[in-house]
């Protein structure tokens, strides 16, 4: 048997065992209304790890239309949103702070994902639905490159510039629906 031929069945068996073992597609929002619970690791570029209790609660929707998406971490840091559907067929949300600051969002598969930049940092959040709760990943990167390459022609190709970025924070938390 050729070298392609075996690596393209390795890869037709890897599908179907991502497929078989796939959770089911949670209805968003309303599959992801509840209280969720646990901690938040916080990993630095000292190798310091802080642990943060966290919650996250996601109410049915209120009267004006938004669905409460509260954040509380430690006992005292309570973050009360609004969760906005726009789109729900193209996946387009908005998480409202209701002090000017709208985030937009989007549902990919159990992910609900947002990328926004504020104060020169780059933010990358996402909630992915999954038997049992959520897990959150927030990545945190500095919006001015720590590198520029490529942006070079060898030979016929004339290969694109690549920024590259500093990830100085990545924190991961599994939230326990209660």
């Amino acid at each position: 048997m050729s070298l392609g031929l075996t690596m393209l069945m390795g890869c037709k068996t890897k599908a179907k065992l991502i497929q078989s073992e796939k959770e089911k597609i949670y209805l968003f929002p309303l599959e992801w209304i509840g209280l969720y619970e646990g901690e938040l690791l916080v990993f630095n570029e000292t190798k310091d790890t802080n642990i943060v209790q966290m919650k996250l609660e996601v109410r049915s929707p209120n009267a004006e239309g938004y669905y409460p998406w509260t954040i509380q971490y430690g006992e005292s840091d309570i973050r009360a949103y609004g969760l906005e559907v726009i789109n729900a067929d193209k996946g387009h949300y908005i998480i409202d702070e209701f002090n000017s600051i709208k985030l937009d969002s989007y549902l990919r598969d159990n992910h609900f994902i947002s990328h926004f930049n504020v104060m020169n940092s780059d933010l990358l959040v996402d909630y992915e639905r999954v038997n049992g709760g959520i897990v959150v990943n927030l990545y945190f990167s500095q919006a001015q490159p720590v590198s520029l390459t490529g942006s070079e022609i060898i030979g016929k190709d004339t290969i694109p510039e690549v920024k590259s970025f500093k990830v100085p924070v990545f924190q991961k938390a599994f939230l326990k629906k209660q």
